[in-house]
């Protein structure tokens, strides 16, 4: 298993707009050991394109790395680690102290993963209104469980539940709703509520359309 870490200078986790270094670890019969460092930095002064190309290319160099530990991860580079299925994790200290338990509990959910997805819309989609209207605070969702991803929760429903419309209140829009919609033959209303979230309303595409 490998595990990336954004940690400062003194080796300790970093928020993702601190100066530090991705390091990537890896799980051995001796423990954990650092096998590459990865620069990236960013800074508020940043444009968002600035900021989605250096994301993206430190994700992509995380080859065969799923989990991203970091102090702090806000604002868009949500929706990017989300929309590349990385499984964030906020922690704050030294590797040292916290690897072994992502890797314990990433261990006992891998053993329920089937359970887990199939029955992760009973527990967090909710009836609306209306028969065939749902409702979702993914935001809730997600904070549950550090190791749910927004498709985890959502894609079940979407192949297997008949629904007229789900209204999801959400930090962004997930990535991958852009490249499963049109398979799924769904479509989605974007705006926000009172408070300023994200609502995503996603509903079936007539017929020929």
């Amino acid at each position: 298993m490998k595990i990336a870490v954004f940690i400062d200078p003194d080796g300790r986790t970093a928020s993702l707009y601190q100066p530090g270094t991705v390091r990537v670890f890896e799980s051995s019969p001796a423990g954990w050991r650092p096998v590459r460092d990865i620069p990236f930095a960013l800074d508020d002064g940043m444009g968002l394109t600035e900021i989605r190309t250096r994301t993206l290319s430190m994700l992509a160099d995380l080859a065969g790395c799923r989990h991203f530990v970091a102090r702090s991860i806000t604002g868009a580079l949500l929706s990017f680690f989300d929309g590349m299925g990385i499984v964030m994790w906020r922690l704050a200290g030294e590797p040292e102290f916290f690897l072994q338990q992502i890797q314990q509990r990433v261990a006992e959910q891998a053993g329920r993963a089937s359970a887990l997805t199939a029955t992760a819309p009973g527990r967090f989609i909710q009836p609306g209104e209306a028969p065939g209207e749902y409702r979702l605070n993914l935001i809730d969702a997600l904070q549950s469980d550090g190791a749910l991803t927004s498709k985890q929760v959502l894609l079940s429903f979407f192949q297997h539940t008949p629904f007229k419309k789900i209204a999801i209140v959400c930090d962004h829009v997930p990535k991958w709703f852009k490249r499963e919609f049109p398979r799924l033959k769904l479509a989605v209303d974007i705006g926000k509520t009172a408070d300023g979230r994200c609502y995503a309303v996603v509903f079936p595409t007539p017929p020929g359309s």
